[in-house]
């Protein structure tokens, strides 16, 4: 396959590197000259140039953690809101039982005085009662030692007293079972006349 290339334009500027472009018949275009391709690698920035694609990343980067910040802060700032709402419920609610509650405690604390009062004047009566209770105590074992003082001395006399009563009793207790048997031993004979 044969390619025919024609001249279409010469450029004619006082450049240095002249810029030659052929045509060929398949519409395609060859640039000669000009400036060289350089690669990627090699091109050298100016210092503003650096500067300005410095600035652009961290404007870039900062703009990303912004938004990215403001997002993950939207249900934050909800809760806080519910949170706020709250506390502020909680507060009016404090604000209207809290002199009622203050109030009943103060009167707890009165009837806790005034029951200590009647325990300690309990205590006290407690107390006297003991003391009256052995003070009777005592007087009543006195009493008793004195009677069994005046029992030994007096002896003699009631063990005759008590002998002659011994006997009457047993006497008297013979003469009711003799009446006892005869009206029984009549009861008996009467039945039998019958």
């Amino acid at each position: 396959m044969s390619s025919s290339l024609h001249l279409s334009s010469i450029d004619t500027n006082p450049n240095p590197n002249p810029v030659v472009e052929l045509e060929s018949h398949d519409d395609l275009s060859m640039q000669i000259g000009g400036n060289p391709i350089v690669p990627s690698s090699s091109i050298k920035l100016t210092l503003a140039d650096q500067a300005f694609y410095l600035l652009a990343f961290i404007a870039c980067t900062t703009t990303v953690a912004f938004t990215s910040l403001v997002i993950a802060a939207v249900p934050t700032l909800h809760a806080m809101g519910r949170a706020a709402a709250s506390l502020s419920k909680l507060a009016d609610t404090a604000r209207e039982e809290l002199p009622s509650t203050m109030a009943a405690i103060r009167l707890s604390g009165l009837e806790i005085s005034d029951l200590t009062l009647e325990l300690s004047d309990l205590s006290q009566e407690i107390s006297d009662g003991v003391n009256k209770s052995t003070k009777a105590v005592q007087a009543a074992e006195a009493g008793i030692r004195q009677m069994g003082t005046i029992a030994r001395d007096q002896t003699p006399v009631v063990v005759g007293a008590a002998k002659k009563t011994s006997r009457a009793v047993t006497q008297a207790t013979k003469n009711l079972f003799n009446m006892i048997s005869r009206s029984d031993d009549d009861n008996a004979i009467d039945r039998l006349d019958i």
